[in-house]
């Protein structure tokens, strides 16, 4: 593809006659000619020096990362070689579904495919009712499929499924910014199963426009072999899969490939033994191998040759893998590097919705308002194979072991509080000091235990669980040792909110394995903190603060401009896209800490009191305002994407963002595990209101600053619920420091402090 090499021979002056060297010259010649392969002369038929950016994405899905690494398959070795290696997350609008991965691809957004989604036809091809898929395709859609070669005849399926998705992105939005930008799009090859079965054709999912609409390609079943020693009877000719890719490269400027072979391997296997599952999937890969062998010379400046697996194998799934390898060479990847993006600010890690932007970034086209990744980049790695294998072990166990230290975290909440709920209501509270005390304080410290885990580094889930368990014992006796209730909430806090600020100001190691923080393979963040992490920073922050000024109220003047520091550095913690990069977290700070010093300076509730917390919030949004939208894209958060928005006037990408939050909300409220402890929570606050109410009268006279920052938490959770897309989860967690407390409150109605 570029310029040939000049060989320079060191020789004695021939004195060869000129008609013999010509001669010479001839037969050399045609020597060489006639033992050029066909893939060379294919190349030296392509233009030169053509400076127009191509992107090449070959689809091999249904594999792992051992898959791709394997040494056997040397040509995908030096792919990775010269290219970037990374994991994918394969999130989608829906489940992990093939239709689902291809078409969020595709739309740049998680979206979701209907059944129909793979049922799409070169324009020629004859369908089962004997009409043409061109005449079909304008039956479906009432539009003229112009000069498009490959035409998705069901798109409106895959619309229809998407109308109650509250994005911007359409099925389709990668191909509809090519066509906008006036490029070309292509596809070829299917993963069509059984012969007269359903067509099982994906891959125009990703360069289609919203009207289905492909420019070239051929994905008939022309491009297969029947081969009965394979799955299916099928397998991909890779020498016609060759031909079309060289036809179609001066003519398009985004081809999708895609392989077959694979998914076919990975469908039939539920009707193999084991080792024939390893023999048809190792024939897929070596097939696949020697293909990306003949593609290795394409790849320069311009050319950007990627790697894509949708989906990984089903038994990757079953063991909690969800991630996909992919591989990007040429453009601006540079070689032996691992994959990053802006969007997960992990090294080794991208989000599948950034292929779509990294293509529009690559052929330099405006990306369209519903794409919301961020274009991938490189980073150097000294072994990009062995980094991403260690980064898919760590991420992999942090997902199997999530589930199973939240299960026992989550049912902690629900015997504490429902042990309470019948103490409460039953009058046997007060004989029950100690161990209500144990329980409550084990509450309160259990985040912290789970923060702290990943530092024994155990991928073991009932070790880890085990583990877990044994910490909040000896630390519950430890901090139970503290007979002053205030002395113990203070030292509570400290230990709540200390670790995880200092963890996110040093990288978030902890935080990014926590099984209580974000999980970056299923959950939609990546970095910072999450909406269990700000309840419990916020929740335990106005409690320390109370507590500090109810046990010095001699120094309130100080203590109160001290508090305030520490709450005004929070919010720029919350705030700053950075560090804790959580915009909803920093106005539910903000209106939290606002109400926390009101109540403090012993201001009761009135219509200014209003005013302040309406001006609070008020201050909050402005402040977020700052902090993200003065720095570049790569380093906002969405909430300064937002504000971008927002002052470009792009009134209907706000409007969609409160949609989605609001309904991400009620969907918790529906099914989230946490719904039921805000609930108990709710049931316990109305038992002490109702058999110990003058536990709330001594509190008021006795512990004004402490009866403020209760107020002021409760304040903050209607913000946490108002203000974040999973404000169900983050608002109980916060709650926790205000139920708690004023449990052991009611123990003994006064106290010593």
């Amino acid at each position: 593809m570029g310029s040939p090499i000049p060989i320079t021979h060191n020789c004695r002056k021939s004195t060869v006659p000129l008609v013999k060297r010509a001669l010479a010259a001839i037969f050399l010649a045609v020597f060489v000619l006639s033992n050029t392969s066909s893939h060379a002369l294919a190349a030296l038929s392509l233009p030169k020096g053509n400076s127009a950016p191509k992107v090449i994405m070959l689809i091999v899905n249904r594999v792992n990362l051992n898959d791709l690494t394997n040494n056997e398959y040397r040509n995908i070795q030096r792919l990775i070689s010269i290219g970037g290696l990374g994991l994918m997350t394969i999130n989608t609008g829906g489940d992990f579904r093939d239709m689902n991965a291809y078409i969020t691809i595709g739309a740049g957004d998680k979206l979701i495919g209907s059944a129909m989604a793979g049922h799409s036809y070169n324009r020629d091809e004859i369908l089962r009712d004997g009409f043409r898929a061109d005449q079909a395709y304008e039956r479906n859609t009432g539009q003229n499929p112009g000069s498009s070669q490959v035409l998705n005849i069901s798109i409106a399926n895959s619309l229809n499924a998407n109308k109650s998705k509250y994005t911007l992105s359409d099925p389709g939005e990668l191909g509809a910014a090519l066509h906008e930008a006036g490029l070309k799009t292509a596809v070829i090859g299917n993963s069509d199963l059984a012969p007269g079965s359903e067509p099982n054709r994906l891959a125009p999912a990703i360069a289609m426009d919203e009207w289905g609409r492909v420019d070239e390609g051929n994905i008939s079943r022309e491009l297969l072999v029947k081969d009965p020693g394979y799955p299916y009877g099928w397998r991909t000719d890779y020498g016609k899969l060759e031909a079309e890719l060289n036809r179609l490269l001066p003519m398009a400027d985004l081809i999708v490939v895609e392989t077959g072979d694979t998914v076919r391997a990975h469908e039939a296997s539920s009707n193999q033994l084991k080792r024939m599952v390893l023999y048809h999937r190792t024939r897929a890969l070596e097939a696949l191998d020697r293909f990306i062998g003949e593609i290795l010379p394409l790849i320069d400046r311009n050319t950007m040759v990627m790697l894509v697996t949708p989906l990984p194998d089903s038994q990757a799934l079953r063991e909690g893998n969800r991630v996909a390898p992919v591989v990007i060479a040429g453009g601006g990847i540079g070689p032996d590097s691992v994959l990053t993006s802006p969007t997960t600010r992990q090294s080794g890690l991208v989000a599948n919705y950034d292929l779509t932007a990294t293509v529009t970034d690559h052929l330099k086209i405006r990306s369209a308002d519903g794409l919301v990744g961020i274009p991938i980049k490189s980073i150097i790695a000294a072994d990009s194979v062995e980094f991403v294998g260690t980064l898919a072990k760590q991420l992999s166990a942090t997902t199997v072991q999530r589930s199973g230290v939240l299960f026992y975290f989550i049912r902690y909440q629900w015997v504490v509080y429902m042990v309470l709920f019948i103490l409460l209501m039953t009058g046997y509270l007060a004989k029950s000091v100690r161990p209500v005390r144990f329980l409550a304080t084990g509450l309160l410290l259990y985040p912290f235990v789970i923060l702290l885990l990943p530092l024994a580094g155990s991928r073991n889930t009932s070790v880890t669980i085990a583990l877990s368990l044994t910490c909040l014992a000896l630390l519950t006796f430890i901090f139970t040792r503290i007979t002053s209730d205030l002395r113990l909430f203070l030292a509570i806090s400290a230990a709540n909110v200390l670790p995880a600020v200092a963890d996110v100001l040093t990288g978030g190691y902890l935080m990014s394995q926590a099984a209580l923080s974000y999980d970056m393979v299923v959950g939609g963040r990546f970095y910072g903190i999450g909406n269990e992490y700000m309840g419990i920073v916020i929740g335990a922050a106005i409690l320390g603060a109370s507590c500090l000024l109810q046990l010095k109220p001699g120094h309130k003047t100080s203590l109160v401009l001290f508090c305030g520091l520490i709450f005004a550095g929070l919010i720029f913690f919350f705030a700053a896209p950075t560090i804790g990069s959580k915009a909803g977290g920093a106005i539910t700070a903000t209106v939290g800490f606002s109400v926390a010093i009101y109540r403090y300076l012993h201001f009761k509730v009135s219509l200014r009191s209003v005013m302040v917390l309406l001006g609070a919030l008020c201050s909050g949004v402005v402040i977020l305002a700052i902090f993200n939208y003065i720095f570049p894209v790569g380093e906002q958060s969405h909430i300064g994407r937002a504000f971008g928005d927002l002052f470009e006037g792009n009134f209907g990408a706000i409007w969609q963002m409160i949609l989605r939050k609001a309904t991400a909300n009620y969907y918790l409220f529906q099914h989230s595990p946490f719904r039921t402890v805000l609930l108990l929570q709710l049931m316990v606050w109305g038992a002490i209101y109702y058999r110990r109410h003058n536990c709330l009268i001594v509190l008021d006279r006795e512990l004004p600053y402490l009866r403020a920052g209760m107020a002021a938490m409760f304040w903050g959770a209607v913000a946490a619920i108002l203000l974040n897309d999973s404000g169900v989860i983050g608002a109980p967690l916060l709650l926790n420091y205000l139920v708690c407390p004023l449990v052991i409150r009611a123990l003994k109605p006064e106290d010593n402090y």
